[in-house]
């Protein structure tokens, strides 16, 4: 006959087993507290900065703009640009399994706290536009990162997605570029095709990471052409002033 007390035991053991499976890790660094822990969410997420309104880049508090948006070399089209974190360290390279090593899933671990930020940061949206991929990068790629993104934003907020803006050129990459030359690369690359879905309409317009703000501002440009009413540019990261 089995003792109450082996039972109690076995039971106990079992309860532990379920609560430390079940636990969730940080998607960052794998610790035991939580999608972001606290260290990785101070780390990266730097609470204590704000983010400048043009480019979205990661500033002191006392500021609204950097140095380089206060001398009008940043975007122009948006009414504000908000990015989630710094583009560094485990949260750069979340970004990178998600972008290149094709694990679109990975947005799911992180969609509720990024969804409640941005809805406690930027005005309700009457729709969410993702940045747009040329179709010859997406037939290489398999999926737009910022679709994704604003898929899950969709899910948990439940924010309308507007279509109409596309890439109508193959540009190159941006990565190795300058400002300028990223201006330059983009002139003309997107368009308003059938913009009746988002005339007169407040939007956030979602990518995965801006550095300059180039790839926002000419997708804002299009967009203001088919006479969208504001923008709002929302990224998972942007860069620090230094």
């Amino acid at each position: 006959m089995v003792k109450a007390s082996a039972i109690i035991d076995i039971s106990l053991s079992f309860m532990r087993s379920v609560w430390y499976e079940s636990k969730e890790k940080c998607v960052l660094c794998g610790g035991e507290d939580g999608a972001v822990c606290p260290a990785c969410f101070h780390e990266y997420f730097q609470p204590e900065l704000a983010r400048c309104q043009a480019c979205g880049k990661l500033i002191p508090k006392d500021f609204t703009h950097c140095r380089d948006c206060r001398e009008h070399r940043g975007p122009q089209a948006l009414t504000r640009v908000l990015a989630w974190g710094h583009y560094s360290g485990h949260w750069r390279e979340f970004i990178h399994r998600f972008k290149y090593q094709a694990q679109p899933t990975l947005i799911e671990k992180i969609a509720r706290p990024l969804a409640e930020w941005a809805e406690a940061q930027l005005p309700p949206p009457d729709g969410l536009v993702a940045v747009p991929m040329h179709d010859s990068r997406l037939a290489e790629r398999g999926f737009n990162q910022a679709e994704v993104i604003a898929s899950a934003l969709h899910w948990e907020l439940g924010i309308p997605l507007l279509s109409g803006l596309k890439r109508v050129l193959p540009t190159r990459s941006q990565a190795a570029l300058t400002r300028q030359e990223r201006l330059h690369n983009l002139s003309g690359g997107f368009e308003v095709i059938e913009g009746k879905e988002i005339s007169g309409r407040v939007i956030w317009l979602i990518d995965d990471v801006t550095t300059t703000g180039a790839t926002l501002e000419a997708c804002a440009q299009a967009l203001h052409l088919a006479e969208v009413k504001e923008i709002y540019g929302l990224c998972l990261a942007a860069g620090k002033e230094a």
